[in-house]
């Protein structure tokens, strides 16, 4: 990112001294845990640290040695890591939090992600749930957020035309339309007054409000991310856009290699991610709309077992998509990646620029924590990258992007204590990733019988059973 984040989120990753899960109070001993004879992966590298072990003190990891060498402290919990593979906690660059509902916080952790971007949301419920995890009080990752989607003002209008049984997600309490420059202005100014940690964009009204936005965005020192398919490669370098979410789609098609290379580049010079979300084409277009819908429709999750921990709103969403999916579309999606995007993406990587691990969850058949592990695969599998190269994206280079990377993203001294604890080695094979053991979330650990509570609570989360966001729900 071009710009440092706000101070409010150094007290959100940090805390007040005592705020912190599992942080000492005064005259209260610290907490020890100590994680021995464990391999621990070396990210940044791709390498192996064999026989190690890791000693935590409240949230922070504050010594790493041979397990031979190192000396417990006295009174620490003992976590035996022999054979098992030691990782930073995973990072998911495409949530949208409010759609999946609070239930889904524990979700992610339960499947070792501890850090999230919000990409559009209701902001105030977003600010609770927030405070609420890092008072210990909810269990969930920590989250950086955008605040509401900024759209073109004509994109609102339409959806205002429609009734509220006919829609239903309640966007006038998540998306801003934006007609001129002169809005785009007094809404950046606007949101730049709350506690928002980047701004995103889905739709524009013009080629002069984009502009706008992005100088706006730059004036008040605040990240700018969102789609681009409306939009060139060249364009996008131009206005100074942070991030792009998603991917160019035909924008590319009739430039010459050289150009679109050269362009690439330009992303990696300026430090400009991609987070493709390859797992939306592969799971949420590819297959068919009777497909789609009888997924929609399966609450008790006899086709996929995941979709039994949806909230009540999420699956009323799920309806919806379903039905606007089309043989149509889907065929069109095919041929733009075959064609334009699986190549387009191989060059970005091959020239330097990054490519980072997002799941867009909340779009259809995208799970909250468990999709990230799919999109893991499709980036060995879809992109050529090796198991240690999405690692290293999945972990310290997305937190290098949030500005957050001296305190998570890798296993160091000093860094907090976000960590997955895996029975078998993720360099060998990607799918390692869900074999989770235990997660160390702040400090504090999740082992096996506590990620399946997590699980079982979120089955029982008063969301799952009654929409308490959509239009038509009763707040």
């Amino acid at each position: 990112m071009r710009h440092a984040l706000a101070a409010l989120l150094i007290v959100f990753l940090h805390g007040s001294p005592g705020d912190q899960p599992g942080s000492t109070r005064p005259g209260q001993p610290p907490l020890l845990l100590a994680i021995r004879n464990v391999n621990v992966i070396s990210v940044a590298e791709g390498a192996v640290l064999r026989g190690t072990t890791v000693v935590i003190t409240d949230d922070r990891i504050t010594a790493i040695g041979p397990a031979a060498d190192l000396v417990l402290p006295a009174g620490a919990s003992v976590l035996d890591g022999t054979g098992k593979f030691l990782v930073p906690g995973f990072i998911d660059l495409h949530t949208h939090l409010s759609k999946t509902r609070g239930s889904a916080l524990g979700l992610f952790v339960a499947n070792g992600v501890t850090t999230v971007r919000d990409m559009g949301g209701d902001h105030q419920e977003l600010l609770v749930w927030r405070r609420e995890v890092m008072a210990g009080q909810r269990v969930g990752p920590r989250f950086l957020m955008a605040g509401p989607y900024l759209e073109s003002a004509s994109n609102i209008e339409r959806m205002r035309k429609d009734s509220p049984e006919a829609r239903v997600e309640p966007f006038d309490r998540i998306r801003i339309g934006i007609a001129t420059p002169d809005e785009a202005r007094q809404v950046v100014a606007r949101l730049a007054a709350q506690e928002v940690d980047f701004l995103k964009f889905r739709t524009f009204e013009s080629p002069e409000v984009y502009v706008a936005l992005n100088e706006a965005a730059n004036a008040h020192r605040l990240p700018l991310a969102g789609h681009v398919n409306a939009l060139s490669p060249a364009q996008v370098l131009t206005a100074g856009q942070d991030s792009i979410d998603h991917t160019f789609f035909t924008s590319t098609s009739k430039l010459p290699a050289e150009q679109r290379l050269s362009l690439w580049r330009g992303f990696r010079d300026r430090a400009v991610p991609i987070v493709p979300t390859l797992v939306t084409l592969f799971e949420a277009t590819y297959p068919s709309p009777g497909q789609l819908q009888a997924l929609a429709a399966d609450d008790e999750g006899r086709l996929d077992p995941r979709r039994g921990y949806l909230s009540r709103f999420l699956a009323r969403d799920w309806r919806e998509q379903a039905g606007e999916a089309s043989v149509e579309r889907t065929a069109a999606l095919r041929k733009i990646w075959e064609d334009v995007v699986k190549r387009d993406l191989r060059e970005m990587h091959e020239s330097g620029m990054d490519l980072l691990i997002g799941s867009d969850v909340a779009v259809i058949n995208i799970y909250p924590g468990f999709s990230l592990h799919d999109e893991m695969a499709l980036f060995v599998r879809e992109l050529g990258m090796t198991p240690a190269e999405v690692l290293d994206r999945a972990t310290r280079r997305s937190a290098r992007f949030l500005g957050i990377g001296d305190s998570v993203g890798s296993i160091e001294r000093g860094r907090i204590a976000d960590l997955v604890l895996l029975d078998a080695d993720p360099l060998a094979d990607i799918a390692n990733t869900r074999r989770i053991h235990a997660v160390v979330l702040r400090g504090r650990v999740f082992g096996r019988e506590a990620i399946d509570r997590l699980k079982e609570e979120v089955k029982r989360a008063p969301d799952r059973t009654r929409d308490d966001w959509g239009r038509t729900a009763r707040r």
